[in-house]
């Protein structure tokens, strides 16, 4: 099943269908308050390790620190992007993937109504009824003093800095370019900005799955090239 919907030549959307019939993203407001979730994501999150030498402790003690930090921007973020004017006109939709604060799941909606991704959601729509562009955005443990991690999950987009496996390239998403005070809501109309000025389109397959280890393996290229040349020269 997972190697057809690869090779199904409809622009991936059975793997987008497949995927949104198993997951249990919702908005976070939906049932339960911010608070909440905050207290769910701290409880499922696995135990520290108890240290056995005074080192270890406090590399213990600077990892929780770290993680306090990460879940107070991460509420921040999605306090403030639920008041977002883009967000209620529907420009984009987000909701958590799995309940986990630190997995979104975005989906994009307008793009300028003349690109090229405007056109193949069109017909995504059409025949296929998805008339969005997924994308997910992981704030991993040491955001935010790094930036999160952002891939295209489906339909297929390719080009428009959109790499193998769906990560995204852009210079704020490294760790050369990121800024602690870039908010999530500018990384998503970025990203959304990006993938008309190169191009970006949806394609009837791919040469290799969208997936998180492809993306990461991409991301992780990217990173490396453009440390030893520069984003002007690429």
């Amino acid at each position: 099943a997972q190697v057809s919907v690869y090779k199904s030549g409809d622009g991936g959307a059975q793997l987008y269908l497949h995927l949104q019939a198993q997951s249990r993203s919702a908005p976070p407001d939906q049932e339960r308050s911010l608070d909440e979730i905050a207290a769910h994501s701290v409880a499922s999150a696995p135990a520290p390790v108890v240290a056995a030498s005074v080192s270890k402790q406090a590399n213990a003690a600077i990892q929780q620190q770290a993680e306090r930090v990460r879940q107070k921007r991460v509420m921040k973020e999605l306090r403030d992007i639920q008041e977002s004017h883009n967000l209620k006109s529907g420009v984009f939709s987000v909701a958590l993937a799995d309940d986990n604060l630190f997995e979104w799941d975005v989906k994009l909606y307008k793009f300028d109504p003349e690109s090229l991704l405007a056109r193949g959601l069109a017909h995504m729509a059409q025949n296929h009824g998805i008339d969005n562009v997924w994308i997910r955005i992981s704030f991993q443990s040491n955001y935010p003093f790094s930036p999160p991690f952002v891939r295209v999950i489906a339909p297929f987009v390719q080009g428009g800095f959109v790499l193998s496996g769906g990560a995204i390239c852009l210079e704020l998403l490294t760790p050369d370019g990121w800024s602690q005070a870039c908010t999530t809501e500018a990384i998503i109309m970025e990203t959304m900005v990006a993938m008309v000025k190169g191009k970006s389109r949806i394609v009837s397959t791919v040469a290799k799955v969208f997936s998180e280890e492809e993306a990461q393996a991409s991301y992780d290229y990217l990173v490396k090239t453009h440390a030893r040349h520069g984003w002007e020269n690429n």
